[in-house]
């Protein structure tokens, strides 16, 4: 007979299996990139504007947010990314500006790659489809996410406005990597999933 031990290692198991983690899927900066975004944050501190600075190590490209699955659902997602085929490609960043200068919330770099990134987003959401993940219903979009505005003042735009023909950053895309998300009081914590390379 197994007893009362088989009966708490199910309990455990089953709470296990519930878990929710939130995930999404992201194309990855070089270090040297990171480092460069950490001058332009300088840059928007001198505003008066209350900003919730990106930390540059947590910085990305994100291509599909997924959210929160479970254990089983996590597992199909990992075998779906992990047979998509690629092959690398030029990112390009530069420009700085709102994410909508009537109304802004954000402040990003803008990216450029001859569609490679919106290829590869379109190959992700296709193969988690019947998953049960829904695809986006906004026009991807390139950025990476130096700021989020939490009371805007007048001081952000002259800044924001000079660094909009900056160039950035040129750098090879030779993969994307699944991310687990969690949310604390002091900010998001990623760690990788998996990676796959191309």
């Amino acid at each position: 007979m197994c007893g009362m031990g088989c009966g708490i290692d199910f309990i455990l198991f089953r709470r296990q299996l519930l878990a929710m983690t939130r995930v999404f899927v992201a194309a990855e900066l070089p270090e040297s990139v990171k480092q460069s975004l950490s001058a332009y944050e300088e840059s928007l501190k001198r505003s008066d504007a209350r900003l919730n600075l990106v930390d540059p190590d947590l910085s990305h490209i994100t291509l599909k947010f997924i959210g929160e699955v479970d254990a089983v659902k996590l597992k199909k997602i990992e075998e779906r990314l992990s047979a998509i085929k690629y092959s690398p490609y030029t990112m390009r960043l530069s420009g700085i500006s709102f994410n909508n200068p009537r109304s802004p919330r954000v402040v990003w770099v803008n990216g450029s790659d001859g569609g490679g990134s919106a290829r590869l987003a379109a190959m992700i959401e296709e193969s988690l489809a019947d998953l049960g993940i829904p695809k986006e219903e906004r026009q991807f979009k390139i950025h990476v996410t130096l700021a989020r505005i939490k009371e805007y003042h007048p001081s952000l735009m002259p800044i924001v406005k000079g660094l909009g023909d900056e160039d950035v950053a040129e750098f090879e895309i030779t993969g994307f990597s699944l991310k687990k998300s969690v949310l604390t009081p002091k900010g998001p914590i990623y760690s990788d999933i998996m990676r796959v390379d191309f």
